[in-house]
């Protein structure tokens, strides 16, 4: 099951690298966590000086992301913190969640292995937590709604390293299933995530400059229109290109996902902010942002000029503080049906039954289903009956990808799509891809 869970989604790898960096940066319970989770430091350590210089930049970076969250969540005061996704981080050991009340959402495989270390560490130091983790698909109500049964608001909602690997149809699924929960328990949304290229552009040039000039001069762009492309010239002139590279080879390749949508700021920054806000105002959201500075975290992986150069970059890189604008909406979210997945071979073609959800949740099952059916077998062609599937995600697309594959192109044929699952197909260029009828 777990590698049918990795298949489907691998970006949960990116979090194991994310507690390595903070590993590195000297957080203890982060490579204390990273030791008995059996994870490898020495992943971290490189001879070549273009990606040592961009891992110690994608160190300071994550160290800078995670710290200032917990300081806008300490913030908040909020008694419930709902951390979506948790990912890997030791958010729960912080001491300032002792007196709260912490439920981690996360996919399965991640929530599965965290929820029994993280018991057994505070087990071991004697504390008793109001900490609970949930396997769960944040684009699913359903399965959000159930991770906070009993909870009581308001609640802080942290959103860390999430929405850009989101494709729109995702987004639009969170943001709506975000707000329905704040309108049901009160509270905020916080995240950096909007900010994230930001975020690594200006930690590279301050880490990465042989001097702090042309670091100085990133910092300054930053606060005015340039955008991100023209940002990263002035960084790395030519190599620009080859350094991003790099980060995402970096940590055996766990950050090598392609991510982006118009809730992360690139391009011509006032365009790119008023898109970003547009976009939350459909969904019944508004932002207030806020200088990352105000809380501006003590960094142990940066000397104090660099930190300096730091807290100036995050003048102008805001954490996002996200409510619902006050306008009555219906939800337009559906509980969801029951998945399924029937399958039937015919000769050489694969027939295939979905019904209900594909998402993270449901989408090994899906795998699992295919591989079965295939297994020792020669076909040359599947059809997909979509007629009872009411959403996928992009962990279902990948199934669609595996058995293209394994296929052939253009030997996996689709019908009954409604008219959201279409539009996903045409967002994600899968219309290219699969055979629709």
């Amino acid at each position: 099951m777990d590698d049918l869970r990795e298949r489907t989604n691998p970006v949960f790898n990116t979090a194991k690298a994310t507690l390595l960096q903070l590993a590195e940066a000297g957080h203890a319970d982060a490579a204390m966590m990273a030791e008995m989770l059996g994870l490898d430091l020495s992943g971290m350590t490189f001879d070549d000086e273009r990606k040592k210089a961009m891992g110690k930049s994608n160190v300071a970076t994550f160290e800078l992301r995670y710290r200032s969250m917990n300081a806008f969540i300490e913030a908040t005061g909020a008694k419930t913190i709902v951390d979506l996704p948790c990912g890997y981080t030791p958010r729960a050991l912080e001491d300032f969640v002792a007196d709260k009340r912490y439920i981690a959402c996360d996919l399965p495989a991640v929530a599965e292995e965290m929820g029994p270390l993280v018991d057994k560490i505070l087990a071991q130091r004697g504390l008793r937590r109001d900490v609970a983790y949930h396997g769960v698909d944040a684009t699913n109500y359903a399965a959000l709604r159930a991770a906070l049964e009993g909870a009581e608001g308001p609640l802080c909602i942290t959103t860390e390293g999430l929405m850009m690997y989101f494709t729109e149809s995702e987004l639009a699924a969170l943001l709506d299933n975000v707000r329905r929960v704040l309108e049901e328990f009160g509270g905020v949304w916080i995240t950096q995530d909007p900010e994230v290229a930001r975020v690594f552009i200006a930690m590279s040039a301050i880490v990465m400059s042989g001097d702090t000039t042309a670091a100085k001069a990133v910092v300054a762009a930053l606060g005015g229109s340039a955008n991100m492309s023209t940002v990263l010239k002035a960084m790395a002139g030519d190599r620009a290109q080859s350094a991003l590279n790099a980060s995402k080879d970096a940590y055996g390749g766990a950050a090598n996902v392609n991510f982006g949508n118009v809730m992360t700021i690139r391009g011509e920054p006032e365009r790119a902010y008023a898109a970003a806000k547009d976009f939350l105002r459909a969904h019944g959201l508004k932002a207030e942002l806020t200088p990352v500075a105000r809380r501006m975290p003590k960094l142990s992986s940066l000397d104090p000029e660099r930190t300096e150069l730091a807290r100036q970059a995050m003048e102008n890189i805001s954490l996002w503080t996200i409510t619902p604008d006050g306008a009555a909406r219906e939800s337009g979210i559906e509980a969801g049906g029951v998945f399924g997945v029937d399958t039937a071979v015919d000769g050489s073609e694969l027939a295939v039954t979905l019904r209900g959800r594909v998402d993270s949740l449901t989408a090994p099952e899906f795998l699992a289903a295919f591989e079965k059916a295939a297994a020792g077998k020669s076909l040359t062609a599947a059809r997909v009956d979509m007629s009872r599937l009411e959403y996928i995600s992009s962990a279902g697309l990948r199934v669609l990808l595996i058995m293209t594959k394994r296929l052939g192109a253009g030997r996996v044929t689709v019908t009954g799509a409604n008219e959201l699952v279409r539009s996903i197909f045409e967002q994600t260029g899968y219309d290219d891809i699969l055979t629709l009828q």
